[in-house]
């Protein structure tokens, strides 16, 4: 199953009294870029985190946070040896200067290299379980996502081909009308300055050679392949078809282009207008698939 590279999701941690929100979120990327953002305390599981991303995708951008939303209060520290030695610099300070007032406690409070926050513990490696659910329920939720927008993605590639083929079909039909045409010109062309001496195989030669020319039935049987080979590939199940689908995407348009250099008629020119349209847009949702 096509799936989109875009999606969001979110999972709990919870160890002892402190909770954590996992968020992930998810963008197009040709390959797996990662950017994790998480309390200094969790670092010990970046690389089993990191793992865990490679074993369920296989391309998007990928950005993870890992926020408190509760925690104990850090324990603040007061170093009394410090506070002491600002207080008897101020009382130096008056003295030498004759200067008035006090070191009050506001301003104390200001000199925050008199406190310390003890930092908390590293997450120990028995909580792994706990952090490797919340990360799960935000990967699973992130999937699920994915899933759900790539059936979305599915949907509009389905008919945007089917447009495709259906101005294919209007190139086929008229490929023949232009031989004809142009045959007949030449014939009256002929008839008009040479009156009765037409000379029939010198007017099926030209045609052939036109013909050849302008021909585009195996661009055309080319293009017919690869849309089926695309349709195919996004009825893939569980495997990913993006970069397959990009590369398709270079041969339909290349196909596309050569049909379009060929026929010197004015309608094929405007129907593969119409189809390079089309095929830009097939491009550009190709490259959220994952």
């Amino acid at each position: 199953m096509a799936k989109s590279m875009t999606g969001y999701g979110r999972g709990d941690i919870l160890i002892g009294a402190d909770a954590f929100a996992v968020e992930a979120k998810s963008l197009n990327h040709r390959f797996i870029d990662l950017s994790l953002r998480m309390p200094e305390r969790f670092y010990q599981f970046e690389g089993k985190i990191r793992d865990e991303v490679k074993k369920r995708f296989s391309r998007g951008a990928f950005s993870i946070f890992v926020n408190a939303v509760s925690a104990e209060a850090p324990a603040l520290k007061l170093n009394l040896p410090l506070a002491r030695a600002y207080m008897d610099a101020a009382e130096d300070v008056k003295k030498e200067f004759n200067l008035k007032g006090a070191l009050d406690i506001e301003t104390l409070f200001r000199l925050k290299d008199i406190f310390t926050v003890e930092k908390k513990d590293a997450v120990a490696e028995k909580d792994w379980e706990s952090v490797q659910k919340g990360f799960d329920e935000a990967f699973d939720k992130l999937s699920a996502w994915r899933v759900a927008e790539g059936r979305a993605l599915k949907t509009d590639l389905f008919a945007m081909i089917d447009t495709l083929v259906g101005l294919l079909s209007r190139i086929e039909a008229r490929a023949p009308q232009v031989l004809e045409a142009y045959r007949q010109r030449l014939k009256d062309e002929m008839e008009k300055f040479l009156k009765d001496r037409v000379d029939e195989s010198r007017i099926l030669l030209e045609a052939a050679v036109f013909a050849d020319r302008t021909a585009v039935s195996e661009e055309i049987v080319r293009l017919k392949s690869h849309l089926d080979m695309f349709r195919e590939y996004l009825g893939v199940v569980d495997e990913p078809v993006g970069k397959r689908l990009d590369f398709l995407c270079q041969e339909i348009g290349r196909e596309i282009n050569t049909i379009g250099s060929k026929p010197s008629d004015v309608l094929i020119t405007q129907i593969v207008v119409e189809m390079k349209g089309e095929a830009e847009k097939i491009r550009e949702q190709v490259q959220n698939i994952e």
